[in-house]
C-alpha cells in the first residue's frame, strides 16, 4: 500500500479539491445576493423618483386648478356686474342713443287700422296680392318667465355646474 506520507498527501488533495468547490459556491450565492440587492435598491430609488416626479406634476395641476378657479370667480362677478339692469339702461343711453319713446311716437294697435275694417282677415285673396301676415309667436312665449316657474334669476344651469 501507500506510505503514511503518500496517504496523508493523498488526503490533503482531497480536502483541498473539495473545499475549492464550497469556496467557489459560497462565492457565486454571494454574488447573487449582491446582485439581488442592488436590482433591489435600484428599483427602490426609481419608484422613489418616480413618486418624486408625480407628486410635483399634481402640484402644478393643483396650482392651474386654483389659478382657473380664481379667473372663473372673477369672471362670473364680472358677468354679474355686466347683467346689472341700471347699466344696461345707461349704456343703451349713453353708448347706443336709445331713449324711450316720446308720447307721440306711442300707437295704439287700434290707431293703425283703417276706419270702417275689423281686425278679422277676409275670406278672400287680398286684392294687393299680398299674402296675409301670419302673427308670430316667438318661442318663449310659451315658457313661463323664470320668476314664474320660481326660480331666481342666475340661477339656472349655471349655479348647478359649480
Amino acid at each position: 500500500m501507500n506510505p503514511p506520507s503518500a496517504q496523508a498527501s493523498l488526503l490533503r488533495q482531497t480536502i483541498v479539491e473539495s473545499g475549492d468547490g464550497r469556496r467557489r459556491l459560497g462565492a457565486g450565492l454571494v454574488g447573487l445576493v449582491v446582485l439581488g440587492l442592488t436590482l433591489g435598491a435600484t428599483a427602490h430609488v426609481a419608484v422613489h423618483a418616480k413618486r418624486l416626479e408625480l407628486a410635483i406634476a399634481l402640484g402644478e395641476q393643483e396650482r392651474i386648478f386654483r389659478e382657473l378657479t380664481l379667473q372663473r370667480r372673477h369672471l362670473e362677478i364680472e358677468v354679474g356686474m355686466l347683467k346689472d339692469p341700471a347699466r344696461v339702461i345707461a349704456v343703451a343711453r349713453d353708448q347706443l342713443g336709445m331713449h324711450p319713446p316720446a308720447p307721440e311716437d306711442i300707437r295704439a294697435l287700434g290707431q293703425l287700422r283703417e276706419p270702417g275694417k275689423s281686425c278679422r282677415r277676409s275670406d278672400g285673396p287680398d286684392p294687393s296680392g299680398a299674402k296675409p301676415a301670419t302673427p308670430h309667436r316667438p318661442s318663449s312665449a310659451r315658457r313661463p318667465l323664470p320668476a314664474a316657474r320660481g326660480e331666481v334669476p342666475g340661477q339656472g344651469l349655471e349655479a348647478g355646474r359649480e
